[in-house]
């Protein structure tokens, strides 16, 4: 239950003061269930002047306002107000109230209900004193009541006419507002641009033409050669090229609040939107065009040239790979494709060089299996074999090798008949085998005499096999061919200073040492009666061994040291026979050999080794 304080009273009674005076009291009050409910909430401004007066004429102000009234019983005093209600009335009223309560609370307290209805009698008594006032204040207002409906219904007049103005300027907006959703439900936004184009209060078929006759009218694509020149330009009407944008441009449009449309039409500012265009155009007429400008025609250019290896490089001694040549002629197929990619993307340029549009070498300079064959060749031609040919240096390298290479697809050969050649040409000059020579004996005189088994003789075939071999290892190395047979010393001068000197006429050997004479003896050569004469020549040293058996088809001899030279004949001791030199050998001669003493043979023996030079002269 709310409690009225004396301030609150005062402020109200303050406030039914005004009201009187101005003539409107409770002449408008009306007792009806808004205001009893309103009543409810808290006292209303009638109730509060009721209680003011009741304090004015029984000075009981104070018990009043300290009075607990409920929420129930203040509602029931602002209604007697209104209506001069007796304040049985109000008590009845108030009573019904709280029987009603009372109902909704279930169990009522009866003393309290006691208490508070001798707190509303009290009240009551003071509203009964106060209706007097209230009366007069009635009196005075239907004095005036008279004029007051004419200035009402003047005021009404008024009022309605500026309610229907409302009205009609509400209908009005709302009708405009309505249009303008409608409107821009169809169309764009004012002040929208669409790729730079501008669609404001456009349809959708509207933007869209307009969009594609901008393209149709702006739109090319420039193609460049290598050097960034224009070679031509693909322009829309050349390939029937269209811009569809319906599909896009019906998303702009859905994606609009036309709720909102108010805002984009007084907004000063414009929007901008991007779309992606994918345009349509005919392919075959793409390909007839870039035909007709020659973009193709191969006489009009220069065709790209592959990567090979040069010929041999003389001042590099090797190969190089000689770089591809890209040319100038477009590759077909390559070129449409890029061309129409370009087209479908919207590019203003395509530059068929960075696009890879020029036909280029099949075979490059990076090609790896160019590198891999380069590699091998100069690899052969990197052979570098420092001969020693009978004691003459020769150099063989990729100068002379590269001319023998025979390259079959990846495979390297060498030309072995040029090989041989080369070989035979270095045995003819350098090998002393079969050459006659000068010789000058110990007598002084100069002598040219055959050449028998001995010099130097290269094995042509053996050795020919052998460089091959080496060339395709890329051998750098020194060598010596291989010889046959070979001289005591190397040179022209094969023989040396070291050598057993055979004078046939005068049947005396002379056993030189590095120039020295360490041995000469008397001996007996081959039967010149019977044709068995020892033969003259240059020979060298077959083998040499110790206590050899000596048979012919009549004889079968043993020596203790046996030192062939020619074939068959040879040196070596015989202690058979008493004496040596002379003219025995006319007669008395061997087989061919050369007889000699025992003491002397040993001493040969022990100098000699094979190849040691023997020279038998006749003069």
């Amino acid at each position: 239950m709310k409690k009225f304080t004396k301030d609150e009273i005062e402020k109200d009674v303050k406030s039914t003061s005004v009201d009187q005076k101005s003539g409107e009291t409770a002449s408008d009050v009306r007792l009806n269930q808004e205001s009893t409910e309103a009543a409810n909430a808290e006292p209303s401004q009638e109730g509060a002047e009721a209680a003011a007066n009741a304090e004015l004429k029984q000075e009981d102000t104070e018990t009043v306002a300290n009075a607990e009234l409920s929420h129930k019983g203040t509602e029931t005093a602002a209604n007697t107000e209104s209506k001069q209600e007796s304040a049985e009335t109000a008590a009845n009223t108030e009573s019904k109230q709280a029987d009603t309560e009372t109902t909704d609370n279930e169990k009522p307290n009866q003393e309290g209900l006691e208490a508070e209805n001798a707190e509303k009698q009290k009240l009551n008594k003071g509203v009964d004193g106060s209706s007097d006032g209230i009366q007069k204040a009635d009196d005075g207002q239907n004095e005036i009541s008279e004029e007051g409906d004419v200035v009402k219904k003047r005021h009404k007049k008024g009022r309605l006419a500026a309610v229907l103005l409302v009205i009609f300027f509400v209908i009005a907006l709302a009708f405009a507002y309505g249009r303008g959703v409608y409107y821009y439900k169809r169309s764009f936004f004012p002040q929208l641009e669409i790729n730079g184009v501008s669609c404001g209060n456009m349809s959708l078929q509207e933007a869209a033409d307009k969009i594609q006759q901008w393209y149709v009218d702006n739109y090319s694509l420039k193609l460049l050669d290598r050097e960034g020149e224009e070679l031509m330009v693909v322009l829309p009407s050349d390939i029937q090229m269209v811009f569809p944008v319906e599909e896009e441009l019906s998303k702009i449009l859905e994606g609009q609040n036309a709720y909102k449309w108010f805002i984009y039409v007084f907004s000063e500012e414009g929007e901008t939107r991007e779309i992606v265009i994918s345009p349509q155009y005919d392919m075959a007429k793409l390909q007839r065009l870039l035909e007709q400008r020659g973009l193709f025609d191969v006489s009009r250019g220069e065709a790209p040239q592959d990567a090979y290896i040069s010929e041999y490089q003389e001042e590099l001694k090797q190969f190089v790979i000689v770089p591809d040549r890209e040319g100038t002629v477009l590759e077909q197929e390559t070129t449409i494709a890029c061309t129409a990619e370009a087209l479908t993307s919207m590019q203003d340029s395509l530059d068929l060089y960075e696009a890879g549009c020029f036909k280029i070498a099949e075979i490059t300079a990076d090609n790896e299996q160019l590198k891999k064959r380069l590699e091998a060749l100069n690899r052969v031609v990197g052979t570098c074999i420092t001969y020693d040919w009978n004691g003459s240096q020769e150099i063989l390298d990729g100068e002379l090798i590269h001319q023998w290479m025979v390259l079959d697809g990846d495979e390297i050969t060498l030309d072995e008949e040029q090989v041989a050649a080369y070989v035979a040409q270095m045995a003819k000059e350098y090998d002393t085998y079969g050459k006659k020579r000068k010789f000058v004996t110990t007598s002084g005189l100069t002598l040219t005499l055959p050449s028998g088994a001995y010099g130097w003789k290269t094995d042509r075939n053996a050795e020919t096999e052998a460089l091959i071999e080496l060339i395709l290892a890329g051998a750098v190395t020194e060598r010596e061919p291989i010889y046959t047979y070979q001289g005591w010393v190397k040179g022209e001068d094969d023989i040396g200073d070291s050598y057993v000197e055979i004078n046939l006429t005068d049947q005396h050997l002379y056993l030189y040492i590095d120039g020295e004479v360490v041995l000469e003896t008397d001996f007996v050569s081959g039967n010149a009666a019977n044709g068995n004469s020892t033969p003259a020549g240059v020979f060298g040293l077959t083998y040499k061994t110790r206590n050899a058996v000596l048979r012919g088809p009549d004889y079968e001899t043993p020596v203790s040291y046996w030192m062939p030279f020619n074939g068959n004949i040879g040196m070596h001791d015989a202690t058979w026979r008493r004496s040596f030199g002379g003219d025995i050998y006319l007669t008395n001669g061997s087989h061919g050999c050369i007889n000699l003493p025992l003491k002397m043979a040993k001493t040969i023996y022990e100098y000699m080794s094979t190849g040691f030079p023997v020279i038998c002269y006749y003069y």
